[in-house]
């Protein structure tokens, strides 16, 4: 008999899920198996963390971790067994929860790693070393350092943690939700290792752990495991421990409504934001939680939303944007965040706010709240059929606050009654909760205002701090610091004995099972071979009419709901009209002429939400192919022709309005100073402006490259509106045509009615074209010498004294026609390199130069990107990136075989990390097979060429393709930064033999960005605050600034 009680075994109703949870009588762990098909195995290792302090041990706890485990004490081997595993590692704090995650590409590594990755979070080392290391310390030159405190002090002083620190602090005046769990500067400095280790022996109990595993998992093998490691681990206590939350002390309700104003820095002082809270229900009470959600997203969530109506979709809009999000604690809270505020009317929003909710009490359209509904709970379907990780979050929830005994965990996951329920409100129901909670219920208006001053007297600031610093240290205690830190890294990075990672052994590629869909091709689509073994494909073949003169293609899965794209090539629309993308991406959002009737565009938008589960236009194919225009609609497989119908409508129906457009344009330009504040933004937005040409879509997109463009625009709708709405239909009439349209669908076909004779209404619509179909709009046809690496040797700086960080990125060539063995060896030095505990990470993160270091490839332009994300020392950078890359071409560094197993292995895990769900293994298939022309099996033929690399391989690859990326002959650099920090970048790059050009983001008043000195001794300002979110830098994707859709 186990120590592992059944405690909850249920099927979910609504998708094939099995939800089993276990706990044990021995010491209280609980772990929950969501069953469910997936090439992926994930794990969720969820603790109840609670401070009443700002000192930041929940953070700091979650980097500690990582360091080594009284078991084994070696930093980084969770890491580097994730890297052998076909594994990856994470964790995030959050307020009132730390959650340890661990993603594989399949059971077998999943379970060879459990064990020791429990033994890391109960039984960590916690050394003085790694705490200083991690945490916080001073280095030789008296800077400030630590992965934590700069974390921190990178979001420190950002407009939306100024305003959240603020909102908790007048919320939450007795509970632990008022404190900043990642810990405040000025904290960290002072926190102890002590501190840490106490902290951890109070939460990190196995009573106070829920593991969370969905995938495709040996049910027996699991629960060995466990019972194995709850055997060796501290029992439950006698007396229970106090329940985090649960058990303390609780806050009062707001007894007035508030407004509060805050300040964060910037030179760009024409833009705030606005933060407006109530108090919710109780977080337990399911049913009234999911009804005031419905009213949030009823408020927000749409261009036909009440706040979006009042503020956004408007001339002269007040903000540009409105969302809304909830914080589930023991007592939930609704916020709703305004974007983009001018500064002169921010002050009097919260009136206006207030006015529009009091005066909407009597005007609720029960029609439309229960379309939000019917739309949430298929959004609730459609994301479990997707999303692996659904239902993680209720897990979460209900281990921290719920029934210990789980009995209500089927409330939060079996059914859809609550939806049911809420179908069936009355609207006096529905009118009342309305009041209770936005028009009683006592308000909290956070006010976020930037100021020139303030951004000035931190950096001065900081920079004062240092000096005084230097001076009190004196030479010899910099030395003393610099000497200790040494020997804290040295000890820190204690090498792991092979045995010790040998004794794991190694998962068998093999045994990983990618997801298979079928593609089917119709009318003139002649890029499939269809298989008409299939009865599938049978029915496309007998259902295409004669002369079909569209370009369709299938692919066949198993969902409940089916998503067509429609792919046109920008490259059909002239280039003078190609800025007009920032309107155009509103097509969803437009009146429609029908009947001879102009339908207004709410109740367009409207109707088309009835009918979808999303709409969309974006200006690429899943991040992807860039010069493409992309069409998308996500519907039930059952409103297939409403679908097409839709897009009948939509795309040759709708009309340009002079207010709609005008609005579109007002909303762009409103956007920019946010963009401007975003330095990874800025830096995306100076590579579009010199690679790609002005023929390129990719580069219109780019706000901030086209202003001067559309704040003519916007003058023109005023004055010629007739010439822009010709313009507009000039952009669509070269857009969709019969040969410029690519059509495809993803869905389980035997379910769709008629699926390509439906088409034929749609494509009445089209003028029949006798040309073939138009070309794929490859990025190398739109490409700048500077592009194509023709010309070399520039590097292009642009400073925004809204970010403090610095990003870089470095280009070289690779081939274009590169084949999978070529692939597989590109990619796999790219993985030596910046794997988890690789060289990049410990060179450059691991010695705090950056937040993120990384190589790249964008095979659709032939080129391998050095990516340096959230950089403190861009110039260090630089040398370190270059000298690692040096060592292994020399050979001074080898790359062993473990490294080598390891880099393939995280390579799969990316593989199947992409692929984890039917519709995105489909749009993989579809990419590698139609637009990228490597074959239906690419996946398979890159994992045998993956096993086929040597390390030689390597080596040639990196001296080829890698080293040229740090030599100004065969290279290009970008660069984004603040002010204070161009003299220095640019006099680096110089004397590395790059020719320098540096250009300056100005405030929208026109001055000129305030530029603070260096310290005389050229050291930066150590207060440069640099932010810390990690958004995917390693892969290929850019920004796309011009998504839009009837959301």
């Amino acid at each position: 008999m186990g120590s592992f009680d059944l405690i909850s075994s249920f099927e979910v109703e609504y998708a094939p899920v099995n939800v089993k949870k276990w706990k044990s009588n021995r010491t209280g762990l609980e772990v929950c198996l969501i069953a469910k098909e997936s090439p992926s195995v994930s794990g969720w290792f969820a603790l109840a963390t609670e401070i009443f302090d700002d000192s930041g041990c929940p953070h700091t706890l979650e980097h500690l971790i990582f360091m080594g485990s009284k078991r084994y004490p070696y930093k980084g081997l969770l890491d580097i067994l994730g890297n052998l595993a076909f594994s990856t590692t994470n964790a995030w704090t959050a307020t009132d929860q730390t959650v340890y995650t661990l993603m594989t590409a399949g059971w077998e590594g999943f379970k060879m790693i459990l064990p020791a990755y429990l033994d890391h979070i109960l039984h960590p080392t916690l050394t003085d070393e790694a705490c200083y290391t991690e945490v916080y310390h001073i280095d030789g030159k008296g800077r400030e350092k630590g992965v934590v405190y700069s974390e921190m002090q990178g979001i420190q002083f950002e407009p939306s943690f100024v305003a959240l620190l603020e909102k908790q602090r007048t919320l939450y005046t007795k509970s632990a939700y008022r404190s900043e769990t990642g810990g405040l500067v000025e904290n960290l400095r002072t926190l102890t290792s002590d501190e840490i280790r106490q902290f951890h022996k109070e939460h990190y109990r196995p009573d106070n752990l829920c593991l969370i595993i969905t995938g495709m998992v040996d049910e027996n093998e699991l629960l060995d495991i466990l019972e194995k490691f709850d055997a060796e681990i501290t029992p439950l206590p006698e007396t229970p421990n106090k329940r985090p939350f649960v058990d303390s002390v609780q806050d009062d309700p707001l007894s007035s409504s508030i407004t509060k104003t805050v300040y964060f820095g910037d030179e760009d002082e024409s833009k705030g934001d606005l933060t407006l809270t109530f108090y919710g229900p109780n977080g337990v009470d399911l049913l009234e939680c999911l009804a005031v959600e419905t009213l949030s997203k009823y408020l927000t969530d749409s261009s036909v939303s009440l706040f979006r109506q009042a503020f956004v979709e408007v001339e002269n809009p007040l903000a540009t944007h409105v969302s809304t999000y909830n914080d589930d604690y023991i007592k939930t809270t609704i916020n709703i965040d305004f974007s983009n505020i001018s500064i002169e009317d921010i002050d009097e929003m919260p009136k206006k706010i207030t006015k529009v909710l009091a005066d909407h009490e009597t005007e609720l359209d029960i029609t439309r709240i229960r379309d939000v509904v019917d739309q949430s709970k298929w959004d609730l379907i459609y994301e479990a059929e997707n999303d692996d990780d659904t239902f993680v979050t209720s897990v979460i929830y209900q281990f921290i606050y719920g029934d210990k005994s789980s009995n209500d965990l089927p409330g939060y996951l079996k059914d859809l009654k609550d939806y049911e329920i809420l179908m069936t409100w009355e609207p006096a129901k529905w009118r009342s909760l309305y009041t209770k909670y936005f028009v009683s219920n006592p308000s909290l208006f956070i006010i976020a205002k930037p100021s020139k001053e303030l951004y000035r007297s931190n950096r001065k600031a900081g920079k004062q701090l240092l000096k005084d610093r230097k001076a009190k240290l004196g030479v010899e205690g910099l030395k003393k610091l610099a000497t200790k830190l040494e020997i804290a890294i040295e000890r820190n990075n204690t090498p792991i004995p092979d045995e010790i990672l040998e004794s794991f052994g190694y998962p068998d590629v093999a045994k990983i099972k990618f997801i298979q869909t079928q593609s089917i091709a119709a009318g003139k689509n002649h890029d499939v071979a269809n298989d008409v073994s299939l009865s599938v494909t049978r029915k496309v073949e007998n259902d295409t009419p004669d002369g079909f003169p569209l370009y369709l293609h299938f692919e066949n899965i198993k969902s409940n709901f089916v998503t067509v794209d429609l792919l046109c090539s920008s490259f059909e629309v002239h280039e003078k009209l190609l800025n007009y993308i920032h309107v155009f991406a509103g097509l969803f959002t437009l009146p429609l002429e029908q009947d001879g009737k102009l339908i207004p565009y709410s109740e367009v938008v409207k109707d088309v939400q009835r009918d979808t589960i999303s709409a969309t236009v974006s200006t690429s194919f899943d991040n992807n192919f860039q010069e493409f225009v992309d069409f998308k609609i996500v519907a039930r497989s059952e409103n297939y022709g409403k679908v097409i119908d839709w897009y009948t409508k939509l795309l040759f129906h709708t009309k340009f309005t002079q207010d709609r457009v005008k609005v579109a344009v007002e909303k762009a330009l409103n956007n920019l100073p946010s963009k401007k504040r975003s330095g990874y933004s800025m830096l995306n937005t100076l590579m579009n402006k010199h690679i790609r040409t002005q023929r390129s879509l990719a580069r219109a997109q780019r706000t901030y490259l086209v202003e001067a463009f559309l704040k003519d625009l916007l003058k023109k709708i005023d004055d010629d509106f007739d010439t822009v709405a010709r313009n507009l239909e000039q952009f669509r009439q070269q857009l969709i045509k019969q040969n410029n349209i690519r059509v495809l669908v993803v869905a389980d076909v035997a379910r769709l009615e008629h699926p390509v004779a439906s088409w034929e209404t749609f494509a009445a619509n089209l003028k029949f074209m006798s040309e073939p179909l138009t070309d794929l709009p490859y990025t190398a046809k739109v490409l700048t010498d500077v592009g194509k690496l023709e010309r070399c040797g520039n590097c292009y700086i642009i400073s925004t004294p809204g970010s403090s960080a610095s990003y870089m990125d470095l280009m070289a060539k690779i081939p274009l026609d590169a084949n999978a063995r070529e692939s597989a060896k590109i990619l796999l030095a790219a993985e030596v390199l910046q794997c988890v505990e690789g060289p990049f990470w410990r060179g450059i993160r691991g010695s705090g130069l950056a937040y993120g270091a990384n190589v790249y490839r964008i095979v659709e332009w032939g080129t391998v990107i050095y990516d340096i994300y959230r950089g403190v020392d861009v110039e260090k950078c630089f040398e370190v990136g270059k000298e690692i890359v040096e060592s292994y071409v020399s050979e001074v560094q080898k790359i062993s075989d473990k490294a080598l197993h390891g880099a393939m292995s995280s390579v799969v895990n990316s593989l199947v990390n992409g692929q984890t769900n039917y519709v995105s293994a489909a749009y993989r298939k579809f990419f590698d097979q139609v637009l990228m022309k490597r074959g239906p099996d690419y996946n398979q033929t890159l994992v045998k060429s993956l096993s086929q690399v040597t390390s030689q391989d390597v080596v040639d690859v990196l001296k080829k393709y890698f080293l040229p990326m740090f030599d100004p002959k065969s290279s290009v650099c970008f660069v984004c930064c603040s002010p204070s920090k161009v003299e220095s970048i640019e006099k680096f790059f110089n004397s590395k033999g790059y020719a320098t050009s540096v250009e300056y983001v100005a405030a929208d008043d026109g001055e000129e960005s305030y530029e603070s000195d260096e310290d005389e001794d050229g050291d930066e300002d150590e207060d440069d605050y640099s932010d810390t979110e990690d958004d995917g830098d390693d892969s290929d994707e850019r920004e796309d600034e011009t998504d839009s859709g009837s959301d």
